[in-house]
């Protein structure tokens, strides 16, 4: 092990990486607060926010007279939060079914945004539409260059975001690309790529409604499964950057063969909208008595929201589909829970906008759960939204860009 040595530049910058995030995360916030949480001397912490004041990037302002936090010889206890509009970030998601963009400031409001189906053209052609996209966002939204952090792009599948490459992903012939330096390169701005479903949990632990304990889980239910984790305020990516694949721990050995790992009855190939939409398909084709074929004429052009549609209508077959696929859900959530135990699992899944999905999944987590857990364990379902990646893209980059840089 290679032991690194003091060096007071560096020593700097972490104090005032250390700094914005205690700000980011608990403001508005007192100046001895921070340096109570962080252990730093109340000189350090007057010399960095005097800095990011002169920058532009926080203000302080005098607290409500309600706040008793603190009260010294009757001075109002100053407060210190961030100029959200000081810094903005550009977030992408490109995933089976479409690519989002969108636009956050630093508290993750957005500003502009917009959307564009999949594309079946060339790497080069598609990166070029992707950069001219953004461009246009950028320039349509007014602001000013050197307000722009950079952009952050969220894609399934394995992507080693320290070297900016998609190892592996259902878009073949990006395999092996070097999408950060190329798409920076088209941009003049900095990119940062991550797996989709890490980048929605680093938006949640951003911009979520409440503030999220140091550990979590993040259970994703779309064309893939996935279940990153944070632990102790730190993602879990693993060497080879797959860990969170729960889409691909085998739940039936004796299951259909996965199309994407190859391998015999994963969640994925069970459970997924891909493996719903397929078996639908499948039984239409073979005349199986469901209204499917009423509401999709064309089958092959059949839908989730065609599928939810059914399912709320009572049809028999799509609701004995859906709930043999959130069974193998709730069943693989309970496995996760029993491994690391976390506070709090967020569920983002478009199927579970029907209830009595959400109603499944908790009754066949909770039967599976080992000892007291599930006492001990929240369980919250967040909104569907179309930009949550996107959104989790913009996080990621000012999470890595202006937090941390």
């Amino acid at each position: 092990m290679t032991a690194r040595g003091t060096n007071l530049p560096r020593v700097k910058k972490q104090n005032e990486a250390l700094i914005k995030e205690i700000i980011y995360k608990y403001g508005p916030i007192s100046r001895s607060k921070i340096a109570e949480m962080l252990s730093l001397t109340p000189p350090t912490i007057t010399t960095n926010v005097t800095s990011l004041i002169e920058r532009g990037l926080v203000y302080e302002f005098a607290a409500d007279d309600s706040d008793v936090e603190e009260r010294s010889l009757g001075r109002k206890p100053v407060k210190i939060n961030f100029v959200q509009e000081a810094k903005y970030a550009v977030g992408v998601e490109m995933n089976p079914y479409h690519t989002a963009i969108c636009m956050l400031d630093l508290r993750g409001n957005e500003k502009i945004s917009m959307r564009y189906p999949p594309m079946n053209r060339t790497y080069v052609e598609e990166m070029d539409v992707l950069a001219r996209n953004i461009n246009k966002l950028i320039q349509d939204s007014g602001t000013e260059p050197e307000k722009i952090l950079g952009v952050g792009v969220g894609l399934p599948g394995f992507v080693e975001p320290d070297v900016g490459v998609l190892r592996e992903s259902f878009k073949t012939e990006w395999n092996g690309k070097n999408i950060a330096r190329d798409l920076s390169r088209r941009l003049d701005l900095p990119v940062l790529i991550e797996n989709n479903a890490r980048v929605r949990a680093i938006g949640e632990e951003m911009f979520g409604k409440t503030l999220r304990p140091d550990s979590f889980a993040y259970y994703l239910i779309s064309y893939g499964i996935a279940c990153p984790l944070f632990v102790k305020n730190r993602m879990i990516t693993g060497d080879n950057a797959s860990a969170g694949e729960a889409g691909h721990m085998v739940v039936d050995i004796n299951g259909p063969k996965c199309e994407t790992c190859g391998h015999n009855g994963c969640l994925e190939e069970m459970a997924s909208e891909r493996a719903i939409i397929k078996k639908c398909k499948a039984a239409a084709r073979a005349g199986v008595s469901t209204m499917l074929t009423e509401l999709c004429p064309d089958i092959e052009g059949l839908t989730m929201k065609d599928v939810l549609m059914a399912e709320e209508c009572n049809d028999a077959y799509v609701v004995k589909v859906m709930e043999e696929a959130v069974m193998y859900l709730g069943v693989t959530l309970a496995n996760i829970i029993n491994l690391i135990s976390p506070p709090l699992v967020i569920v983002d899944g478009y199927m579970m906008k029907v209830k009595r999905n959400r109603r499944q999944l908790l009754e066949e987590t909770k039967k599976h759960i080992f000892g007291l857990n599930d006492q001990e364990i929240e369980i919250e379902f967040i909104d569907f939204n179309p930009l949550t990646g996107a959104r989790g893209g913009a996080a990621l980059a000012i999470k890595q860009l202006f937090i941390k840089e």
